[in-house]
């Protein structure tokens, strides 16, 4: 009987130690999510990893955050894989639609990165922990930072931001040197039937060419498409829109040989003096560090280019 009682007691000791160490376990983890940065236009669903291993990003203007803090995409959308900025460093990740749950599962994600308007964000953390985030509420330098602070890579994104102030002086002094200070620039967003505009925050270079150069753009520009982002035209008010150079973003399929042949386009004089810089609109989406780099890279030379 004493043998059966011991034999009792030692089995309750070792379940009361297990519970002690999973709710230790639990607490720990508990405690790692209640410790992450309270940011503005962040919200987690789920304990978030802040080392994680495998990264799902569902929301493409996110993507290129993560790439640069050195974060591990294990799948992305197709946005993403078609970017040539992003594609060949993505050659590894699986392409995966936000609503698809059963082949985002399959990629193993430890974390998965989404914007706030996705209507599944509950099933998605049924997956694994999601942060959503709420696309404008930060200035598209501050995201960096914002991630940054959520995943310990903050001297990662200032490193970034270091270098990138640095390279926006450089060339800000060359283009300024080249072709003054006061030149106006539209950006133009074309497909088959559709022409757009695009203000200061909404990809197309125009963080670049109106925040980080400081360039100008057309009165009814600042007007009417800066306070929402962007703006459908017809061809017809176009040149109403025109400033001194034209950056056009369209897709390689995308000929607009209606538009381009028309004696509307034709008499815009910054058509005439050859200020018109298409470059590829899949590049030009966003405004992420990887997006930046290139695209100040590619308007630097293509404006200079324009002064020759």
């Amino acid at each position: 009987m004493k043998k059966m009682t011991s034999l009792v007691l030692t089995l309750l000791m070792i379940m009361v130690l297990a519970a002690c160490g999973k709710a230790t376990s639990n607490n720990q983890s508990l405690s790692d999510s209640e410790n992450l940065p309270k940011i503005d236009g962040f919200t987690y669903y789920g304990q978030v990893p802040q080392s994680p291993k495998r990264v799902a990003s569902l929301s493409a203007s996110y993507t290129g955050y993560l790439m640069q803090l050195g974060l591990n995409i294990v799948a992305a959308t197709t946005y993403d894989l078609d970017n040539p900025v992003l594609k060949k460093e993505l050659s590894q990740a699986k392409e995966v639609m936000p609503t698809d749950l059963e082949a985002l599962a399959a990629t193993k994600p430890d974390v998965i990165i989404a914007g706030t308007t996705e209507a599944n964000l509950e099933q998605l953390a049924t997956i694994a922990p999601v942060i959503a985030v709420d696309y404008g509420k930060h200035d598209y330098l501050q995201v960096l930072s914002d991630f940054g602070q959520v995943f310990n890579k903050e001297k990662e994104a200032q490193a970034w931001l270091d270098s990138w102030k640095t390279k926006v002086i450089q060339t800000k002094d060359k283009l300024t040197k080249a072709i003054g200070q006061d030149k106006t620039f539209t950006l133009i967003g074309l497909s088959e039937k559709e022409i757009y505009l695009f203000g200061n925050n909404w990809g197309r270079g125009g963080e670049i060419l109106y925040q980080a150069l400081g360039f100008k753009a057309p009165e009814k520009i600042i007007q009417e498409v800066f306070p929402k982002g962007y703006l459908s035209i017809s061809k017809e008010v176009l040149s109403a829109y025109m400033g001194d150079y034209a950056i056009v973003a369209a897709d390689s399929t995308t000929t607009n040989s209606a538009l381009y042949e028309s004696d509307l386009w034709q008499a815009i004089p910054a058509v005439q003096n050859g200020n018109i810089i298409k470059v590829p609109a899949n590049a030009f989406y966003f405004n992420d560090p990887k997006a930046l780099d290139y695209q100040l890279e590619v308007l630097e030379k293509a404006i200079l280019a324009t002064n020759n």
